[in-house]
């Protein structure tokens, strides 16, 4: 192999079922780059695109696939002690800005790169500048959120499965409760999990969760008016327009191939990963691959997407800022990734080319090609609302509209559940002020 060394995928002890500490990282000075990374599709990346016969790389590059919760705990550990620390490590939005704004005690400054950072989504940028103006990671990918929705039920119930036309019917909250109800005239549910427009109305807002001053923000998109996230949630629940399944439980898997649920919300690598992935049901007779389509749906929002960071103090900080840099830049990887995968990369430019490229139709979405779509949904993004807070609001306050949605005793008003996740905020987090 000329010499090269080859890359080692470790996954992670959890993900093995040994014991914990078996696999820990280290930047071991100057012959292997440890990478931790939470989802094995970035580990087939480094493979096949980063760690090659023909890049010969002087060093081995060792993987960890690690679950995102996992990984935290033990990047938390290493860097409090010093010691297994990983070169590169992959986080996901909600999770990057709690490194991002500890600025360079725990991160190395990527500022030299900003330069690259010019056709890239501009939310992604801000999400990776820290509080001193410096740069602290690189986006591989954008995650605009989409409606995904079965043509052969649109036909059924409209006469038509063309995006245009069906977006029309999804374009506002208002619009989505009077078709799910023409839906369920015809015996089909409007979305599987109805809780899924928890991650639409949260990535939707127009405020973070918590302000510059250190206030919890309660965005009043999601507890005021007739179509608010809480009273979506209740009319969505009380008069069952949807399956009432748990988002990724096996019934919600198993929709995506059966014959009573309409669509789903979905970020763009969901539509892969969750969807088609689980389009076929176990014996492979029944699919619904091909009998799919996108629209923007009734708000812009996003859920997820891969940022890079390098760990400070690394013995291979070049060799790890180059690694970074590749995954954000590379215009053949990010091409070739996206058409294969259906994924949305970080480069404008690079997505606006493939918009009218026919090799980046989409056989799962009956041919459609994505991008245009991708790229609308993404301009819309804003940034601004991201804070390290976010995974964990985002879940306790869909808790809560979920007790009100399903009329429990402890939420019988929106007024009670916003009482009761503002004293659960309170009680866990002591450096949010909760007014």
């Amino acid at each position: 192999m000329k010499g090269k060394k080859m890359a080692t995928v470790a996954l992670s002890a959890l993900m093995l079922g040994t014991a914990a500490g078996a696999m820990a990282g280290c930047s071991s000075g100057g012959d292997t780059l440890v990478y931790w990374v939470f989802d094995r599709d970035m580990a087939e990346q480094v493979t096949q695109y980063y760690d090659t016969e023909e890049r010969n790389l002087p060093y081995d590059i060792k993987i960890e696939v690690i679950p995102l919760g996992s990984m935290l705990d033990r990047l938390d550990n290493s860097l409090r002690t010093g010691t297994n620390l990983p070169d590169v490590v992959a986080l996901e939005a909600e999770e990057v800005r709690k490194y991002i704004d500890q600025g360079g005690q725990t991160l190395e400054s990527l500022e030299e790169f900003r330069d690259l950072t010019a056709d890239m989504y501009d939310y992604t940028v801000e999400t990776s500048t820290g509080a001193d103006g410096n740069l602290y990671a690189l986006a591989t990918n954008v995650t605009p959120g989409v409606f995904a929705y079965r043509r052969s039920m649109a036909k059924e119930v409209w006469g038509t499965d063309d995006p245009d036309e069906i977006q029309a019917k999804f374009d506002s909250w208002e619009h989505f409760i009077a078709s799910a109800r023409e839906l369920s005239a015809h015996g089909i549910k409007v979305i599987s999990s109805y809780m899924d427009i928890g991650k639409v109305f949260c990535g939707s807002r127009s405020q973070g969760w918590v302000d510059d001053n250190g206030n919890l923000v309660i965005d009043s998109s999601l507890t005021e008016g007739e179509y608010s996230m809480m009273e979506v949630a209740r009319i969505l629940q009380t008069e069952d327009l949807s399956h009432e399944t748990t988002a990724g439980d096996g019934t919600y898997y198993s929709d995506v191939w059966g014959d009573e649920v309409f669509g789903y919300f979905q970020a763009t690598w969901g539509l892969y990963t969750n969807l088609e992935l689980n389009c076929k049901d176990t014996t492979g007779d029944i699919t619904s691959y091909g009998d799919w389509a996108i629209i923007p749906g009734p708000a812009p929002y996003f859920e997820g997407g891969t940022y890079h960071v390098v760990i400070k103090g690394t013995d291979m900080v070049e060799e790890a800022k180059e690694f970074a840099k590749f995954f954000s830049t590379d215009e053949t990887y990010m091409k070739d990734w996206a058409k294969n995968h259906g994924d949305f990369m970080n480069n404008k430019g690079y997505m606006e080319d493939l918009v009218n490229d026919e090799t980046a139709n989409n056989a799962f979405l009956g041919g459609q090609n994505p991008y245009s779509t991708f790229i609308e949904q993404a301009e819309k993004i804003n940034g601004e609302i991201i804070t390290r807070y976010d995974s964990d609001f985002n879940s306790l306050f869909e808790a809560w509209a979920t007790n009100y949605a399903e009329g429990m005793s402890t939420a019988p008003t929106i007024n009670d559940a916003v009482t009761q996740f503002k004293n659960a905020v309170k009680a866990s987090y002591s450096s949010v002020t909760v007014n």
